[in-house]
């Protein structure tokens, strides 16, 4: 059976299909009849029985684990197996557990529940990854007496379920927050069972604003008082998603209004059925000046975080000059001033007009306008010298028209960024010292990932980007692991951003062979089978080209410069592009 995990998200990547699952091991213990059953399309509404009189404290306590898979989600059933105290210091929302095998067994003072292969989401839905370990976790349950009947008087705060239902209920979405400047809309992954809730609970997520530890990075413009919490979000046959909000909603500005209702529509966008939205104010519809009423969802693409109005050309260096090969297959040359560098890389800013070039020492990272067809020699001052250092990556532009660098320095990387000519080291727990051999920036200016050896292997790291009211860049969170879910690959050879919420990573299974991976950047990737229609490029490849830009094309370049395309059937293809090609790259 294909699993939901991450369903969302993959459904959008031409590079990846197939079945996503968490691991196997072990399945819920049920009684016939009473349980969830599968419709056949991988959902189903299940409404659990509830105790029954004269039941056993594990079977009291297999009813309750059972009653957390009521769907629509639902604790009002698993409530009936606790005790009256418990029942009111029971916070289920506090956490999600997905478990894979589980036991219950009775103990001398009351139920033990085992749950191996375990991980844990947050309260706002986001993947924290594995615990337990390899031991797993046990939860030892009261069970007591209660009016004759056996009850649990000590419940995890949590909601615990199995695998299986997570697979086949829950997917991922996004919750989009606003960067501090109000630039561009940043994605914020969580996991929420789909269907008919999934509007009201995306919003409620939106509502509850974003982590407070993520102060600088992530920034909420819609009103977050508990007054204005909805009891729901329903959505009409026509597709119109009706939003109840609070006064304060009206206190707003007009600019911070129109950002809070693109907070609203990016989000509730991801539902299936949802094409537009109608906000009202203590029963008013709200007037969006300029707008239809209802709003479509689609509308607010001015924020869009995969920066859809940049080039899609590709860039590159062709007989030893930067180029960009157009739609239309025809070759711009970049203009390096009168004076002449031998560059290894390039990379574009996102507009296209303006290329960066790190020579091929790797000592010196150069800045000039896009050429122009004409006769008209290029003059020395047309070229700028951004940056001096020992061993520079490579170069990547995010939508601030921010320049990020990495120089491998013989204290190890250090990350800096260029702004308006003027290059400020950044602060970069986690990376600053290391030997990254690799890192790109996101279109939007939010997350940085990079390489990183390590003794088993070759490592994914993410860091998230803390910036100033204004955009200015302060500094980076400390890096993370990215883990992949084939878990320690050996080479990392190349990696670039597929969606604004997911990384391709080209990796070498062998030394001459390649393959195209992914990593989603809250790292939940790592406990999930991803089959890839991607096929094992039988070719070394060392240049992997890719964008967040929906339905842009994916390309692998090899040693020699030649250039090879992802067709649908998962095949590669040698592209018709002008080769040799070196340093291929989208803009960004």
């Amino acid at each position: 059976m294909t699993g939901r995990l991450l369903g969302l998200l993959l459904a959008v990547l031409s590079l990846l299909g197939g079945c996503v699952t968490l691991p196997d091991g072990g399945g819920v213990t049920t009684e016939q009849g009473n349980g969830p059953v599968d419709d056949g399309a991988g959902s189903y509404d299940y409404t659990p029985l509830g105790p029954r009189p004269g039941q056993t404290p594990p079977e009291i306590v297999e009813g309750f684990l059972l009653a957390m898979q009521a769907s629509p989600q639902s604790t009002a059933v698993a409530r009936k197996y606790l005790t009256d105290e418990g029942r009111a210091g029971w916070f289920p929302d506090k956490a999600t557990l997905v478990h894979g095998a589980k036991a219950v067994t009775g103990t001398d003072g009351g139920v033990r529940v085992s749950l191996d292969q375990t991980v844990q989401l947050d309260e706002r839905g986001s993947w924290l990854g594995r615990v337990g370990g390899e031991r797993g976790v046990d939860y030892d349950l009261e069970v007591v007496r209660e009016r004759g009947e056996w009850r649990i008087a000590n419940p995890p705060d949590a909601l615990i379920i199995p695998r299986d239902h997570f697979e086949s209920r829950y997917q991922q979405f996004f919750v989009y927050y606003f960067d501090p400047s109000g630039q561009v809309l940043i994605p914020q992954p969580t996991y929420l069972p789909h269907g008919e809730q999934a509007a009201t609970l995306l919003v409620r997520r939106l509502l509850d604003g974003p982590d407070p530890r993520l102060e600088g990075v992530l920034r909420s413009y819609v009103p977050g008082d508990t007054e204005n919490v909805l009891w729901s979000v329903p959505v009409s046959l026509e597709g119109v998603a009706e939003v109840t909000l609070g006064e304060q909603l009206l206190d707003l500005a007009e600019e911070d209004r129109e950002h809070a209702l693109a907070q609203l529509a990016w989000t509730l966008r991801q539902v299936t059925g949802v094409d537009s939205m109608q906000v009202t104010v203590d029963g008013v519809p709200l007037d969006v000046p300029g707008a239809a009423s209802p709003q479509n969802v689609s509308s607010w693409t001015e924020y869009d975080p995969a920066v859809q109005w940049a080039s899609r050309e590709i860039f590159g260096l062709l007989d030893g000059a930067p180029v960009a090969l157009s739609e239309t297959g025809e070759d711009v040359a970049g203009v390096f001033g009168a004076q002449e560098y031998a560059l290894r890389d390039v990379a574009a800013d996102l507009t296209g007009s303006r290329i960066a070039g790190v020579s091929e020492d790797g000592t010196t990272v150069v800045l000039a306008p896009r050429g122009q067809t004409t006769e008209e020699p290029p003059t020395a001052e047309q070229t700028e010298v951004l940056y001096t250092g020992t061993d520079v990556l490579g170069a990547s532009w995010d939508v601030f028209e921010n320049l990020w660098l990495v120089d491998r320095t013989r204290r190890g990387a250090q990350v800096s960024v260029v702004v308006d000519g003027e290059v400020t080291p950044v602060e970069a727990p986690g990376l600053a010292g290391e030997d990254v051999t690799d890192f790109v920036v996101s279109r939007d200016g939010s997350r940085l990932v990079a390489v990183v050896p390590r003794r088993t292997g070759h490592q994914l790291m993410l860091s998230r980007v803390v910036r100033t009211p204004n955009g200015r860049v302060r500094g980076l969170t400390r890096a993370v692991e990215l883990p992949l879910a084939q878990g320690g690959v050996d080479e990392i050879r190349d990696i670039e951003w597929r969606t604004p919420g997911s990384v391709a990573v080209l990796t070498g299974p062998s030394p001459e062979t390649s393959q195209v991976l992914l990593a989603l950047v809250d790292g939940s990737t790592a406990l999930a089978d991803v089959d890839s229609t991607a096929e094992i490029f039988r070719r070394r490849a060392v240049r992997l080209v890719a964008s967040p830009s929906t339905d842009s094309p994916i390309y692998l370049g090899t040693p020699d410069g030649a250039l090879f395309e992802l067709g649908g059937d998962g095949s590669w293809t040698e592209a018709e592009a002008r080769q040799p090609l070196f340093a291929p790259t989208f803009a960004g």
